[in-house]
């Protein structure tokens, strides 16, 4: 009796390993079983209509439609958008070094040939189905890397499928061999393909939708031309007598094309000729239209833009979403691509080179605000996060590389290195800057401190707010000599009121007249947030603020944050001092 096989998630969970039917892991309705087609020799033909009944099956029909400017004009929208935008090269395996280092070799072997040409040449498919590329590979310093990828034309390729339980395979047609061709060598053809009906290699093209509004709008400017060659200059008419001979017909004749090349007319004398005219009163505008419409067509199926018959605000709002459509577009386009190429090109230059799985692709979308993007990158930095140097390569571009970190306490910077004073460790000399109202705020803290007998370095206050040492007889500041009678030192609760008092203004300010209000209440909700012991540590308070004021401008969030923290750090100040003194 033979042994059931073991289900893949009972397998999962005993460890062992799971067996699958031979059935699941091949092609059951595969093409050599579809009977409604019958492959000749296996040689596998398009399931494109048009190109079967007038096409002969090849491509060449639709490669015509090119000579269409309005064809031409919406292709190269799709083509040059794709390759307008910058691509990225990025390891499938995050967090390992030489994942991300064989990255960068990766990005410097695709610059080495014409990356974003091939691009560009393999968004054929869209009219044609499917592109093809030849790769010629060459060694450049100890790596294997494309010199040329040059574009074949597809008519010099078939698709050979004669074992139900392989895949096709392309093959070059030859003069020794046209009807089945010969093989080609692996990891030497990329084929990308779009809209594959039936899972048919050669897919099927906007072509397919093209032809029809082409081939009328050629036959309505000829109609035109007709038109306008007939009605918009007058006919030279020559009449000759009944009894002329030929040599005097040919003078006439002669004397008529001199005057006309396009057409003239000769009777003989006494011959009647008339024009029945059209009843349309006004200007016949029938051939206009139908060119016009035919181009709205041609448009709306290569770029997805819908005819605009609106002014105003409605056209506006049409720009808008046409804009957004070709942006959907474009984003597809390089998404598909990208699947191929990470399929064929890019698996290969891994796979000859021994270097980690990596992908590639185009990040398409509306250019943002660097500046903005940094300074929230900042807050989260400052927050406690650091970004990793894949993602910053992707959002801010290539040629960042992080900065070498100077251990603290050395004693003195390195020669060239910063502008700190000697004594002075660089990382004092790059210190935060905080506003007067934080400085103040610190002041009193560190005040208490040390009369509550607590030592504080000199070097931890130099190093946080960036003051310099003082050189050989340099004057410096003196404290201020306190009221008479007033021994009390400032408590954390006058600092956290000046600290508030400074952010208030300082908020009002930048959001003008009549917001006090406003700011009074943000305020108000802060000092509840940090008062709150739900959110007693940093990540806490931090996912708190984001929830509450997420929405705030990334200037007016940096302030409320800086304050939430400057408060809920004295705040735990007052505490410990609090509790030191039995208080």
């Amino acid at each position: 009796m033979a042994k059931p096989k073991t289900p893949p998630a009972e397998a999962s969970k005993s460890g062992i390993t799971p067996d699958l039917a031979p059935e699941l892991t091949a092609e059951f309705a595969n093409r050599l079983r579809d009977p409604f087609e019958a492959p000749y020799m296996g040689i596998l033909r398009t399931n494109d209509p048009l190109l079967i009944e007038r096409g002969n099956g090849g491509v060449e029909l639709y490669r015509d439609l090119r000579r269409d400017g309005k064809v031409f004009s919406g292709l190269q929208k799709r083509q040059l958008a794709l390759v307008g935008k910058a691509w990225q090269v990025e390891p499938r395996e995050k967090n390992s070094a030489k994942a991300s280092a064989d990255a960068l070799t990766l990005t410097e072997i695709l610059k080495g040939f014409a990356f974003d040409r091939l691009c560009s040449d393999m968004q054929e498919a869209l009219l044609a189905g499917h592109a093809i590329a030849e790769i010629v590979w060459t060694i450049r310093n100890n790596l294997v890397a494309p010199v040329r990828v040059p574009k074949r034309a597809q008519k010099r390729f078939v698709y050979v499928q004669d074992d139900e339980n392989s895949p096709p395979r392309l093959q070059m047609l030859t003069r020794e061999a046209m009807q089945k061709g010969i093989p080609v060598p692996e990891r030497k053809f990329i084929v990308h393909r779009v809209n594959q009906e039936d899972d048919n290699p050669y897919g099927t093209g906007l072509g397919l939708q093209l032809y029809w509004p082409v081939f009328f709008k050629r036959k309505g400017i000829v109609a035109w031309n007709k038109l306008n060659d007939r009605f918009g200059s007058p006919t030279p008419h020559g009449k000759y007598p009944r009894n002329a001979s030929p040599k005097e017909k040919a003078t006439l004749v002669d004397a008529l094309r001199a005057m006309s090349n396009d057409g003239y007319l000769a009777t003989p004398e006494g011959m009647e000729i008339a024009l029945l005219e059209s009843k349309l009163a006004g200007n016949v505008t029938t051939q206009e239209q139908l060119v016009r419409y035919m181009d709205e067509w041609i448009a709306e199926v290569l770029t997805g833009q819908e005819p605009s018959g609106s002014g105003g605000g409605a056209l506006a709002a049409a720009s808008k979403e046409r804009q957004n459509v070709r942006q959907d577009l474009t984003q597809a386009d390089s998404d598909l691509l990208s699947e191929t190429l990470n399929e064929t090109l890019i698996a290969w230059i891994c796979e000859l080179n021994g270097l980690e799985p990596c992908a590639v692709y185009r990040q398409v979308k509306e250019e943002e605000d660097t500046k903005s993007v940094a300074e929230t990158d900042k807050i989260i930095h400052d927050m406690g996060y650091e970004l990793d140097e894949d993602t910053l390569r992707s959002k801010y571009g290539e040629g960042w590389t992080k900065k070498a970190s100077i251990p603290a306490g050395n004693g003195a910077a390195s020669e060239g290195e910063g502008e700190g004073e000697p004594g002075q460790s660089k990382g004092a000399a790059q210190s935060t800057k905080y506003d007067a109202a934080l400085i103040n705020a610190y002041s009193m803290g560190l005040d208490r401190f040390t009369k509550l007998g607590m030592k504080i370095p000199e070097k931890f206050v130099r190093d946080a707010f960036g003051i310099p040492t003082p050189k050989g007889g340099e004057k410096t500041l003196e404290p201020a000599a306190s009221p008479e009678g007033n021994g009390n030192p400032a408590s954390f609760a006058e600092a956290a009121s000046v600290a508030t008092a400074a952010a208030t203004d300082a908020l009002t300010r930048r959001l003008g007249d009549g917001s006090a209000h406003l700011v009074g209440d943000w305020i108000d909700r802060l000092q509840e947030l940090v008062s709150n012991p739900a959110y007693d540590s940093p990540t806490a308070l931090q996912e708190a603020l984001l929830g509450a004021y997420g929405d705030l401008p990334v200037e007016q969030l940096q302030e409320l944050m800086q304050l939430a923290f400057t408060l809920a750090q004295l705040q735990g100040m007052d505490a410990a001092a609090q509790e030191s003194t039995g208080g």
